[in-house]
């Protein structure tokens, strides 16, 4: 009995200690409010998220997310200390104009939330003339539209507001005519209840007012600003994760915050949120400036006020001391706030100095380390590379933009610890073969820019001839006249030495150790510790996925001087012809059904939003990669520039002809006077939005294609290989072709579906073109059959139409190898082989008779996430 009393007594104590110690753990945090514009929903997922998984706490914060409540104005909530921060539209910028202390700290809508939804015969702002409009203060509705129903001369005048409700049951009983409502959610509402209705989007005009604006007091800012960075970095940390991680923040809120919102509901929000945001086009929370200067001149025009006021009271300043500097550090930053650069002599696009400024990747990431410690850099250009030798050795400069990590040539500085890497890549005359094996390259001549990249390539290489030339115009006409092999370049170099130098005359033909790669760092003067120290902590706080973004940027967009816009006319052609003949065919189907009239009408709208953003899409690609676009079309198959242009035209060529042939097959039927089913046409049009979904996922898949964090999926071949043959079924009727499948349904893989799909496409494609032309085959059969070991699987494709010739063969996997002629790119096989063995770690091999070819493709069962 005194052993089970002392246990007890032991085990309370344990109990009261725990609780003691985790009241002194929350007495530390500091207690903050978050004041929403609305009710909990998705809307703010990313703050309940920062909340639920601890970011908030992580930084030292205790924070309560307060709901709205009717007639609340969440500034003076946040002005007069009811709350700490809030989350508001573009009218806080109006009331910063107006005086009112407020800081903007994040932005997180990239695009207008708030549209006008309207009755279905309401297809424009002019149509809202003389119509009742459900909406919040007029102030507010003018905030939000009124540059928007000005751009169609319409006068808010002219339009009878009535008070919103916060319903859709006014709109759905048809008592106004127009509402405005947040995209989000409540076309989603109307959708359920099967109201019909059209929606206006200032968006669709590029015009957008902001709807989800994190900001606070300058009180607050001049009181706590460590208490503001932290805040500000977790709420951005929890919409990066509620980004990520949708359905269960969607079950959190349910559960803990909205038990009134359905599961279903919130999905369709998160996905609406999602496209509002567009991370992968904006960082989140970043605040664009340009935009808020826009948006301040139009305020002060409308509402005659803020004159003299500007942003920078508006917009939160840079977090300095994030880098948890000392205060040596610190002082050093007070009193030497211009640091003298030295760039790089002729560097581009690494470094360069171009009318009066630093431009180029090493531009960019100083413009980070900037951020970071508040320090400015001014750039000191050199006209040589003796010349940066001297004004290094004079100390005109305390730093040096870039110099190798292992640098022995410039004797005063030292470097930094590496923050890139890169390697050497040959640049030769068009009618030189691709280089795999440096071995052959023995016995010819190299050309490269410096001295130090002799020394490097020839520690690795010592069997190598070459020769330093610091006029890149020389270096080309020696490789042009055959009186050297190649140029070797460092690889961010590359495109522009072809673009600038040698366009149209020479062509990437290899590369040179990516196993050993060239490591590069910043140079600071050796008697320059303090600021040594400040520099490495800087680098240290910018996430690598930063700089290596910015180095891709700078290897895609390069040197703009020549533009070729063919291939963005080409795709918008081909947009415009498909949204030409969809606009043709409704019009015909109106006499034949008035019926599907507005089915035919929503299907068109939202092909035209598909069509808008993949136009976006092409666009900044052809941004980023226009360089490459012109050795492809000038060059064919010479160019390796355009590798990605073409595996992406490569992969939309049948999606496209697929919705061509579609179209041209309902036209044909009316033409004929057929009477077309409806049926038939919600088959085919179901058939057509699946395909420009698979274009849009083709964008997707391209873009993370070498993205670590893609997750494999689990699914049975069987219905891997039926959504494959989905896309070939038109080019199979079409040639007659017989498809027979040999596979299992039992048979599961844990694969990359889409880029999978990609492979057996590729594959499939040239099957069907083997047949072409080849009348005398009368056994036109394609043949697919899966076999499984313990540990593999193996799909095999076969077709029957004569072989492949022995002397492709060797180079059948080769880049820009094609047996089509010009009707060919040469990289579907390249692409195929480069996906099975980087991203799945397999093989991909091709066996050939007179009668018959097989590509056989075995890949893990189970691929492990990268």
């Amino acid at each position: 009995m005194k052993f089970l009393i002392l246990t007890i007594i032991y085990f309370s104590f344990l109990s009261s200690l725990g609780a003691q110690t985790n009241h002194i753990h929350s007495s530390k945090l500091q207690k903050v409010s978050l004041q929403l514009h609305w009710k909990y929903q998705f809307e703010f997922a990313g703050f309940i998220a920062a909340k639920e998984k601890g970011f908030y706490r992580d930084a030292g914060l205790d924070v309560e997310i307060k709901e709205y409540q009717n007639g609340m104005n969440v500034v003076d909530e946040v002005l007069s200390h009811r709350a700490d921060y809030g989350v508001y539209n573009s009218s806080i910028l109006l009331e910063y104009l107006k005086g009112k202390p407020i800081v903007l700290l994040a932005s997180f809508f990239k695009r207008s939330a708030l549209v006008l939804i309207t009755q279905p015969y309401i297809h424009s702002p002019k149509d809202l003339v003389g119509k009742k409009v459900m909406s919040s203060l007029v102030d507010d509705f003018t905030l939000n539209f009124k540059p928007y129903l000005d751009g169609y001369g319409v006068n808010i005048k002219d339009i009878q507001m009535v008070n919103q409700t916060y319903r859709v049951d006014e709109f759905a009983n048809a008592e106004v005519d127009a509402m405005t409502a947040f995209v989000s959610d409540q076309p989603y509402k109307l959708d359920k209840l099967g109201i019909k209705y059209n929606i206006l989007n200032p968006s669709d005009d590029n015009l957008f007012v902001l709807q989800e604006e994190l900001f606070t007091s300058a009180d607050e800012v001049r009181k706590h600003p460590q208490r503001v960075c932290a805040f500000k970095e977790a709420s951005i940390k929890g919409w990066e994760y509620a980004l990520s991680h949708k359905k269960e923040i969607i079950q959190i809120i349910h559960k803990k915050y909205a038990p009134q919102l359905d599961i279903d509901t919130l999905e369709y929000e998160a996905q609406a949120i999602n496209k509002l945001i567009l991370p992968f086009i904006y960082d989140i929370g970043s605040i664009d400036r340009n935009f808020l200067n826009k948006q301040m001149h139009l305020f002060k025009k409308n509402f005659h006020t803020g004159k003299g006021k500007t942003l920078d009271d508006f917009i939160i300043k840079p977090k300095i001391n994030r880098l948890d500097l000392t205060q040596e550090e610190q002082k050093y930053i007070e009193i030497n706030k211009q640091i003298p650069l030295c760039i790089n002599y002729d560097f581009f696009p690494i470094d360069s100095f171009h009318d009066g400024k630093h431009v180029g990747i090493m531009a960019d990431i100083f413009h980070l380390i900037s951020n970071e410690t508040g320090l400015e850099f001014i750039p000191i250009a050199s006209k040589s590379e003796k010349d940066l030798y001297e004004h290094l050795k004079e100390k005109k400069c305390k730093l040096l933009s870039v110099v190798a990590t292992n640098n022995v040539y410039f004797a005063t500085i030292k470097p930094t610890s590496p923050f890139s890497a890169t390697s050497f890549t040959l640049l030769s005359r068009l009618d030189k073969s691709f280089i795999d094996n440096p071995m052959s390259l023995k016995g010819k001549l190299l050309i490269v820019q410096k001295e130090s990249f002799k020394k490097y390539l020839n520690y690795l290489y010592p069997y190598l001839n070459i020769e330093v030339e610091d006029n890149k115009n020389i270096m080309v006409q020696k490789v042009l006249d055959g009186r050297a092999y190649a140029i070797a370049s460092i690889d961010e170099q590359a495109d522009y030495f072809i673009d600038k130098y040698g366009y149209g005359k020479l062509k990437i033909n290899g590369f040179l150790e990516k196993n050993k790669l060239l490591k590069g760092s910043i140079g600071v003067q050796k008697d320059e510790p303090v600021l040594y120290s400040i520099i490495q902590k800087a680098l240290n706080n910018i996430p690598k996925q930063k700089i290596e973004s910015i180095q891709n940027s700078w290897r895609l967009t390069r040197y703009h001087e020549r533009v070729d816009y063919s291939l963005l006319w080409i795709v918008l052609g081909v947009v415009g012809v498909i949204f030409l003949l969809m606009m043709y065919y409704q019009r015909k189907l109106k006499y034949f059904n008035k019926a599907l009239e507005q089915r035919v009408a929503q299907k068109t709208k939202e092909l035209q939003k598909a069509n808008e953003l993949l136009e976006y899409k092409v666009q900044k690609k052809v941004q980023e990669l226009i360089k490459k676009d012109e050795i492809l079309t000038s060059q064919s198959k010479q160019a390796v520039m355009g590798e990605m242009i073409s595996m992406i035209a490569h992969q939309w060529r049948q999606p496209l002809n697929t919705i061509t042939l579609q179209v041209s097959n309902l036209q044909l039927k009316y033409m004929m006077g057929e009477e077309i089913q409806k049926e038939a046409l919600m088959q085919t049009l179901e058939e057509i939005s699946n395909t420009i979904v698979y274009l849009s996922e083709t964008i997707d898949d391209f873009k993370t294609y070498f993205h670590p964090d893609k997750t494999p999926e689990n699914i049975a071949l069987e219905s891997l290989l039926n959504k494959t043959v989905k896309f070939i079924l038109p080019r199979l009727k079409s040639n007659k072709i017989e498809l027979k499948i040999e596979c299992g349904p039992s048979l599961h893989v844990s694969v990359y579906i889409n880029e999978l799909i990609q492979v057996l496409l590729n594959i499939l494609n040239n099957a069907i073109d083997a047949y072409e032309g080849k009348k005398n085959v009368n056994d036109r059969i394609i043949k697919i059959t899966c076999k499984q070991d313990d540990t593999t699987v193996k799909i095999s494709i076969t077709d029957r139409a004569g072989g492949i010739k022995d002397e492709y063969l060797a180079k059948l996997f080769e880049p820009y190898f094609s047996t089509k002629g010009k009707n060919g790119t040469g990289l579907g096989l390249y692409m195929s082989k480069m996906i099975i063995e980087k991203q799945f770690g397999g093989t991909i091999s091709v066996e050939t008779s007179k009668l018959s070819t097989t590509f056989t493709v075995t890949i893990p069962k189970e691929i492990q996430k990268k």
